[in-house]
């Protein structure tokens, strides 16, 4: 054995088994140093002008090679696309998610639901009045991305959109 593989070896006996694999299994992944497969794109906001639904859509950009789950995957394994909102200041009627795709990847034996490149998830919120003193809608958004051979740890990333009032 040589004298650096002997320091090397008593240094991690020093350590300890717990700490050595702890420092083995420590995260290389790209997605925890700041990698995202997917992205909403930032929002030019909305206006109230008065009573009834309001559109509000939200636009995401997936990576080239990558693909998130639909909202409703074909098997219960697999994390959904979720857009959720904050409660105030305006009440959620509805989220309508795009149709997805159905495509085929070598590791499963069933198309899966996907989307890929660049989708539109459109949120109907229920406007009572004029909200007065508001600034922005506040959510999160929830995905898995995965490409042809691994699938990142889902991650979660805020949503913001500018409100404007108009009386």
């Amino acid at each position: 054995m040589s004298k650096r593989s002997r320091r090397c070896c008593k240094a991690f006996g020093l350590l300890g088994p717990a700490a050595v694999a702890l420092l083995l299994s420590a995260p290389t992944h790209p997605q925890f140093a700041g990698f995202s497969a997917a992205s909403v794109e930032p929002s030019a906001g909305v206006t109230v002008s008065g009573p009834g639904p309001l559109s509000v859509p939200i636009s995401i950009r997936i990576r080239r090679g990558y693909h998130i789950n639909s909202s409703q995957p074909n098997d219960p394994y697999l994390i959904p696309t979720v857009l959720t909102w904050d409660d105030a200041p305006l009440r959620v009627g509805s989220i309508t998610y795009p149709p997805p795709e159905k495509v085929r990847y070598e590791f499963s034996d069933k198309p899966l639901s996907v989307y890929s490149g660049r989708v539109e998830i459109v949120t109907t919120f229920e406007v009572s009045g004029v909200p007065s003193g508001v600034g922005k809608l506040s959510g999160s958004f929830r995905f898995q991305a995965c490409n042809d051979e691994v699938c990142l740890p889902p991650r979660t990333i805020p949503v913001t959109v500018p409100l404007r009032s108009r009386p």
